[in-house]
C-alpha cells in the first residue's frame, strides 16, 4: 500500500477479493479492467496485489474453503484493536482478531449485529492505503450494505464511526441511507433488496463507458444481475457476479459528477 494523503478514517481504503478461484478471478479483473498484478509470497501463500492507477488499491486471495467468493472492504480506523472491541460492544462479532500485516499495518475481520463482513484496517506510516477520493477506472468508487435490518446497521456504524445518514427516498426501493462523514460520502446503506439473503457489503468499481464495460465482464465470463439500472441525478450501475461468483457493480457517473468522485 502507499501514501497518497492519507490517513482517512471512517473511509473504506483497500478492497481483497476472497476468491475460490485466484488465477480465474485474475484473468477476470485484470481483462475487465486493465490492472497491473503482482505475486507477492504472504505467509505461506500468494498474495495477488492489485495496482491501479497511482498505486495499490486491494489484492486478490484464494480460499478454496470459503462459501462463496466474496469482495472484503477495508474500513480505516485510527486504532483497530479499538475499534474491534468496540464493534462488540456494538452487538456485531470479530472474525479475525486484530493481526498484523508485516511491513504495512494491522488488521481485523468483523461483522456488523446484522452479519455484514467488512474489515478494520490501521496502515503504518505510507501504508495508508487508496485514496478514496480519486475517480480512476477499475478502482472502487462506492461501497454500500445490503442489510436485513437496516436500522440496526445504521446505529451500529453510526456508533462504529460516526456516519451520518442522509436518507433519500427511492420508492419502490425503499430508503437508501448515503453515510455522511463531515462532508464526504462514506459509502450507503439499505434494506436487502432480496428477500432471505445474508447482509453483505457490495463494492462499485469506476467505469468510463458502463454499456461496454457491461457487455466485455459478460463476454469474460460475469453474470448479470441488474443492468443499466438508472439513478436520477448520480450515474447508472450494473451489478454482476464474476466467474468465481463474487458480485460486484460498474457505475458510470452523470456528466454533472464525471469530473469529480462518485465517493
Amino acid at each position: 500500500m502507499t501514501q497518497n494523503a492519507g490517513p482517512w478514517p471512517g473511509r473504506f481504503v483497500w478492497h481483497d477479493l476472497m476468491t475460490t478461484d485466484g488465477a480465474k478471478a485474475q484473468a477476470f479483473y485484470a481483462s475487465l479492467f486493465d490492472w497491473q498484478v503482482q505475486e507477492v509470497p504472504m505467509q505461506g501463500c500468494v498474495y495477488r496485489m492489485v495496482h491501479c492507477g497511482p498505486g495499490p488499491i486491494g489484492g486478490i486471495v484464494e480460499e478454496k474453503a470459503i462459501p462463496v467468493s466474496h469482495w472484503m472492504p477495508y474500513l480505516a480506523v485510527e486504532n483497530v484493536d479499538a475499534a474491534a472491541a468496540k464493534v462488540t460492544e456494538l452487538g456485531g462479532s470479530v472474525c479475525v482478531p486484530p493481526t498484523d500485516i508485516p511491513q504495512t499495518g494491522r488488521f481485523s475481520v468483523v461483522a456488523d449485529p446484522t452479519g455484514a463482513y467488512f474489515s478494520l484496517y490501521t496502515g503504518l506510516p505510507g501504508s495508508e492505503g487508496a485514496d478514496p477520493n480519486l475517480p480512476v477506472p477499475g478502482r472502487v468508487c462506492w461501497n454500500e450494505t445490503y442489510s436485513t435490518d437496516d436500522d440496526k446497521a445504521q446505529a451500529f456504524y453510526t456508533a462504529l464511526v460516526g456516519w451520518q445518514a442522509q436518507p433519500l427516498d427511492m420508492g419502490p426501493a425503499g430508503i437508501y441511507r448515503v453515510q455522511m462523514l463531515g462532508d464526504k460520502q462514506a459509502g450507503g446503506l439499505m434494506k436487502h433488496p432480496m428477500p432471505g439473503m445474508p447482509s453483505c457489503w457490495v463494492v462499485y468499481f469506476f467505469v468510463e463507458d458502463l454499456a461496454a464495460a457491461t457487455q466485455k465482464a459478460k463476454g469474460l465470463g460475469a453474470s448479470a444481475m441488474m443492468e443499466m439500472i438508472p439513478i436520477p441525478n448520480v450515474g447508472q450501475f450494473s451489478m454482476l457476479t464474476d466467474p468465481t461468483g463474487a458480485m460486484f457493480a460498474l457505475f458510470q457517473a452523470s456528466p454533472a459528477l464525471a469530473s469529480g468522485s462518485c465517493n
